[in-house]
């Protein structure tokens, strides 16, 4: 009798200890203050006191993207010097002409499945005029590794990655999938229509605070940056577009952790 209530015993400790190891592991995880490279700079956030190899993991891309930018900085002043010489001052961040990099972070998704970076990014770096882009870095906590957006397309959207010249592999790769663009441009409904090409390609990410998913147009010219405007789009509307469960769920799950702290 005593051996059976032992056991008994025991095995309500073995759940309540694998319960107390799930909600840990499931908890929103905490990142490094924002810092500035240089002024006008955000470097990428790490993980806090990573708790597991996922999650070294995923610092060991954020650091690389931090090595990235750094480099980026030093060969944009090369190339300005280059091709401007002393014509205008150098890494002035409010001089017209002058060469300058600003980047902006903002944190979109903190667990417990995604951690979600964006940057904005504007620059020049000498030539015609100044460019910008936004970069994603999305991980999947469980295994540490960039998240592959075409697991959050169901199949019958048809989409497919666009190969281009990512720095770095932890940046997002775009997405191309006619349903997209048509979403997109209803949307928006804005003058840029005409500028998005029939194969556009589009970031995807997550946003914890809104409980939405987020589209942009990407890889558009020079001329026509302005155009990258942010769509958004809640979970159901997300759903009937054709967004697959998983990151729904994942949205969802995040969005309640935020709303209940």
């Amino acid at each position: 009798m005593h051996r059976t209530r032992n056991i008994v015993y025991l095995a309500m400790l073995l759940s309540g200890l694998t319960g107390l190891v799930q909600a840990a592991a499931q908890a929103p995880i905490r990142l490094s203050s924002i810092r500035h490279l240089r002024k006008g700079v955000d470097t990428w956030p790490l993980i806090l006191n990573p708790r597991n190899d996922a999650e070294r993991r995923v610092n060991n891309y954020l650091s690389g993207l931090n090595t990235q930018l750094s480099q980026s900085l030093k060969d944009c002043h090369a190339n300005y010097t280059e091709q401007m010489g002393n014509q205008h001052p150098l890494a002035d961040n409010s001089g017209e002409g002058a060469e300058f990099w600003m980047q902006h972070i903002k944190v979109t998704m903190l667990g417990p499945v995604f951690l979600s970076v964006l940057a904005t990014t504007d620059f020049y770096c000498g030539g015609a005029h100044p460019y910008g882009f936004a970069d994603a870095a999305v991980f999947d906590l469980r295994t540490g590794e960039p998240a592959n957006p075409l697991t959050w397309l169901v199949p019958s959207l048809k989409a497919s990655l666009v190969e281009d010249d990512k720095p770095d592999p932890a940046l997002e790769k775009s997405v191309s999938a006619a349903g997209l663009l048509e979403a997109y441009r209803e949307a928006t409904r804005h003058e840029c229509d005409r500028t998005y090409s029939d194969d556009q390609s589009f970031l995807i990410w997550p946003d914890a605070n809104s409980g939405k998913v987020i589209i942009q147009a990407d890889r558009l010219p020079g001329c026509c940056e302005a155009c990258g405007i942010e769509a958004s789009f809640t979970l159901e509307q997300a759903r009937k577009l054709g967004f697959a469960e998983t990151l729904l769920q994942a949205i969802s799950e995040a969005h309640k952790q935020l709303t209940r702290g």
